[in-house]
């Protein structure tokens, strides 16, 4: 597309141009982020527009960040468009969505009544939830009369407690909970902390007992690429729509949702009687393994490193001859012996993935894979060496991705490529910037270590050994530049893999 969208001609992308269906809300989803919105809206849309499913979807932002693209979507009355493009049987593909079953975007944190109303709908059954890495969290003595209370594991134990207030503790007004958090056992964790809050702010035993029977915690894998707004083809996007939209979301053709647990949810949201990519399973684990550790792994290890190679996109980066070398030992001498099942369908699946990464349709920024980058490392990289180290391995390439990271984050978002605001914890970011400054180096990055959590207390041999060698790392990064200590790194002659960790 080449066309300039001729802004005279455009109209705008609201209820005053397009009819949206009357649909009962559903669905509460907390975070209306890009990835939810291509992905699990999308798919929502499509099963409405096959006639499996009538639902709507209440987007709640969980913090009280304030947020473009949330904003955008209120503007639009819940309205925007879905452009996926990808290859599907040597042939370019490319589909176009205009969602229209987001009823309502609400601030949990600056429109809590209508935030209550909502999730106090009779309606309203399935909680979908992306809340990033560091929405599942345990915070000690979050107050639950809050409004709303500041973790997201708060917020569900509050609502729910309101909720069996509310209904008398009748069973039917349980909650089916979906999440799509890139950690282990998200919702199971998150059933974890709500009873465990509701025990700490004693909500009482009939309400512990409504949520293990009534509310059902549905462990997800989600895979889709989703680079975000596409702000270099806007124009030309704007014009083949007819709409100023404001709040398009562009990703990969590709998508895959492996959703566990109680069976019921199938029935809840039948994404998959609409021919979508949706798979129903009782244990996730075994998929989970494999995703996380392939493609996810892949991504927080070549983020940071092409940041520092100057570059700003997954493509361009893969592109570079050492990249892809880096990434090609990383697999097959770090991560694929790590990872569970059949090897043969493993590798297959990397194969697919190093596809996707070289996709001409997709503009996946580095910057935003960064977003949270210390700990989406923790959730896809750290098992991985402590799966190698238990087998005797050492895994230096999965540290350098964790030295880059850290030479990132502190280095105040200044690379090669330009300005990149870096976005992580604030107690991680300033333990990079004085590890970095430190005279002792190894202690400074063993005080990262520490305020990550990453280790117990009594684990202080795995915390050290980490430190000591993402430090020396570190160094040669910053003494010589991560283009030679890259190529340092992949000089040393891979040391080969005699079997894969059960």
């Amino acid at each position: 597309m080449n066309a300039v969208a001729d802004t005279t001609t455009l109209l705008p992308l609201d209820a005053s141009t397009v009819a949206k269906p009357d649909l009962p809300v559903r669905i509460l989803q907390f975070g209306g982020g890009r990835f939810l919105r291509a992905f699990a809206d999308q798919m929502v849309q499509r099963a409405n527009e096959a006639g499996v499913l009538h639902a709507g979807i209440a987007i709640v932002q969980a913090t009280d960040a304030p947020d473009r693209a949330a904003s955008a979507l209120q503007a639009q009355d819940g309205l925007y468009h879905v452009v996926l493009e990808g290859v599907r049987d040597d042939r370019p593909v490319r589909e176009v969505t205009r969602v229209e079953c987001v009823r309502a975007v609400v601030r949990a944190h600056g429109e809590f009544d209508r935030y209550r109303e909502l999730y106090l709908d009779p309606d309203v059954r399935v909680v979908v939830s992306n809340t990033t890495e560091a929405g599942i969290v345990w915070v000690e003595d979050d107050d639950l009369a809050a409004r709303p209370p500041a973790s997201f594991p708060a917020k569900v134990a509050a609502l729910l407690h309101d909720r069996f207030r509310h209904f008398d503790g009748d069973p039917a007004a349980g909650l089916a909970f979906v999440c799509c958090e890139l950690i282990e056992d998200n919702a199971t964790t998150l059933r974890a902390y709500v009873l465990r809050h509701a025990a700490d702010a004693a909500l009482g035993e009939d309400f512990a007992a409504w949520v293990r029977t009534a509310c059902t915690f549905h462990d997800s894998l989600v895979d889709r690429i989703v680079p975000g707004f596409p702000r270099d083809e806007i124009d030309a996007i704007q014009a083949e729509l007819g709409f100023a939209d404001e709040d398009v979301v562009k990703g990969e053709l590709y998508g895959q949702w492996v959703i566990g647990g109680d069976p019921v949810i199938r029935d809840l949201l039948p994404l998959d009687r609409a021919g979508l990519p949706v798979v129903f399973l009782p244990d996730v684990r075994p998929f989970r393994d494999t995703k996380v550790r392939i493609l996810n792994g892949q991504h927080s290890a070549l983020a940071p490193v092409g940041l520092l190679l100057g570059c700003e996109s997954v493509g361009e980066t893969v592109a570079r001859p050492e990249v892809a070398a880096f990434l090609d030992r990383l697999l097959r001498t770090e991560i694929l012996p790590t990872v569970p099942g059949d090897p043969a369908a493993a590798e297959a699946f990397a194969a697919e993935i190093a596809e996707r990464f070289t996709n001409p349709f997709l503009h996946h920024r580095l910057s935003d894979i960064m977003l949270n980058a210390s700990s989406k490392w923790a959730a896809r990289n750290l098992p991985v060496l402590l799966d190698a180290w238990g087998a005797g391995r050492e895994a230096p390439l999965t540290t350098f991705g964790l030295a880059a990271i850290l030479v990132v984050l502190g280095g105040g978002g200044r690379y090669p490529a330009g300005q990149v605001i870096v976005r992580d914890d604030p107690d991680v970011l300033a333990a990079v910037r004085d590890a970095l400054a430190a005279d002792d180096l190894v202690v400074g990055v063993r005080r990262v270590v520490d305020v990550t959590g990453w280790f117990p207390a009594a684990d202080d041999d795995r915390a050290e050994r980490l430190a000591r060698a993402v430090a020396q790392q570190v160094a040669r990064v910053l003494e010589a530049g991560a283009a030679t200590a890259l190529g340092d790194l992949l000089a040393v002659p891979a040391v080969p893999t005699d079997g894969r960790v059960a």
